[in-house]
C-alpha cells in the first residue's frame, strides 16, 4: 500500500544533517507544518538538489511518513518559479524578513488551507509587483496576524488616540499599559492596517516611518506570541528599502 503524500509546500528552513542529508522543514498545503528529512542531498548525483530548498520556494513534493518525527521526501519540484526575486535585492531581502517572520509565528503543525492560499499568493504577487512593494513586509506582517487571531481592532480609531500593543486596539492616551505607540505613528499605523496587501497602493510612508513601524509591528508580535524573539533580518531590511 502506498503511503504517499502529494501536497504543495513552501520552504521554511533547511538545516545540514550529517555529511550529505538536509532537514528541511515547510509549510504544506494538505498537512500543514511538517519537517523532512532529504537524504543524499548533497550527492553529486542526488536525485533531490539541495537548491531547491531556498527560503520561500514554492514547491510540490511528494513525501512518505517515517518511524520518526521526521517524514521523508521521495520527490520534490519547483511548482512556481520566481522571476524577479531571485534577481532583486530588495526582493531578496523582503523574501528573508518574511521566511523568518513565518518560521517563528506559525508554530503548530494543523493544516490551514486559507493561511497556505493566502502566503502562496502573497509570494506570486511580490515576485510580479514591479513597484510599491517597499510596504510588502509590512502589509504582510499585518494580513498574517489575522490568519494567527491577534488582528489589530481598527474599530475604536479616532484622531490622535494611540495604538495599544499588548491590548491590540486604539485607545485615548490617558489610561492602558505602557506598550504603546505614540499618536503620530498610530495613524501611520491605522493606515497601515486598512490596507490590503494585494492593492497596490503608496503609502507614502517616509523611510523613518517604516523603519519605526517595523519595529511596531514586530513588537505587537511578541505580545501575541508566546516565545516570539527579536527577528534578525529587521536589520538588513531597515538598511536596503527605501
Amino acid at each position: 500500500m502506498d503511503n504517499s503524500d502529494k501536497t504543495r509546500a513552501i520552504v521554511l528552513k533547511a538545516i545540514r544533517y550529517g555529511d550529505n542529508s538536509l532537514i528541511v522543514k515547510m509549510l504544506t498545503e494538505q498537512n500543514g507544518l511538517q519537517s523532512f528529512i532529504v537524504k543524499g542531498a548533497f550527492n553529486k548525483n542526488a536525485k533531490i538538489r539541495t537548491a531547491l530548498f531556498q527560503p520561500l520556494t514554492l514547491l510540490e513534493i511528494v513525501s512518505a511518513k517515517s518511524h520518526g518525527d521526521l517524514g521523508y521526501l521521495k520527490e520534490a519540484g519547483i511548482e512556481y518559479a520566481y522571476q524577479d526575486i531571485p534577481i532583486n535585492i530588495n526582493k531578496n531581502a523582503i523574501v528573508l524578513f518574511t521566511c523568518e517572520l513565518l518560521s517563528k509565528a506559525i508554530q503548530d503543525s494543523e493544516t490551514d488551507t486559507e493561511l497556505f492560499e493566502f502566503i502562496h499568493h502573497s509570494l506570486m504577487h511580490l515576485d510580479n509587483a514591479a513597484t510599491n512593494y517597499a510596504d510588502f513586509p509590512l502589509k504582510f506582517a499585518i494580513e498574517l496576524s489575522r490568519f494567527l487571531g491577534f488582528s489589530p481592532n481598527l474599530s475604536g480609531y479616532k484622531h490622535d488616540y494611540i495604538f495599544d500593543l499588548e491590548e491590540g486596539c486604539f485607545r485615548h492616551e490617558g489610561s492602558g499599559t505602557s506598550y504603546v505607540i505614540d499618536s503620530r505613528l498610530s495613524a501611520s499605523f491605522f493606515k497601515l492596517c486598512s490596507n490590503n496587501i494585494f492593492e497596490d497602493v503608496f503609502l507614502n510612508f517616509t523611510n523613518t516611518e517604516r523603519r519605526l513601524l517595523l519595529e511596531a509591528v514586530t513588537d505587537y508580535y511578541k505580545m501575541h506570541i508566546g516565545g516570539f524573539n527579536d527577528i534578525k533580518s529587521t536589520d538588513i531590511l531597515k538598511t536596503i528599502l527605501q
